[in-house]
């Protein structure tokens, strides 16, 4: 299994580059050539995509959390000011999400 904050990472660059995800990227989307972002094929992201959504119907909060930090790029400690929590909250719920994801994640590999 890979590392499940990679592949989040990955998957939020990879779902923050796309158009729309009806359509296929017919090839790689032109980036700076330093550019070393982590990215995902469009079949590896949309299993990501389908475990981020389950998420949603499981923790809603956790999935909102899970979307502004990995795709919103928003630091934990900003996502804790905006909800007026402690940032120990916001990691909690973070690092349960990101169990949750990855368990879906190799249930939808062993479907597939």
């Amino acid at each position: 299994m890979r590392d499940i904050r990679y592949l989040l990472s990955a998957w939020g660059n990879w779902s923050g580059s796309r158009i729309g995800t009806e359509y296929k990227a017919a090839w790689p989307i032109a980036t700076a050539s330093s550019d070393i972002r982590p990215m995902l094929s469009d079949e590896d992201g949309e299993i990501v995509d389908r475990a981020v959504g389950r998420l949603k119907h499981f923790d809603p909060l956790g999935y909102d959390i899970v979307v502004a930090y990995y795709k919103g790029k928003f630091s934990p400690r900003a996502i804790a000011r905006e909800m007026k929590r402690h940032h120990s909250y916001v990691y909690a719920r973070l690092e349960n999400a990101e169990a949750y994801v990855a368990g879906r994640i190799d249930e939808l590999l062993e479907i597939a």
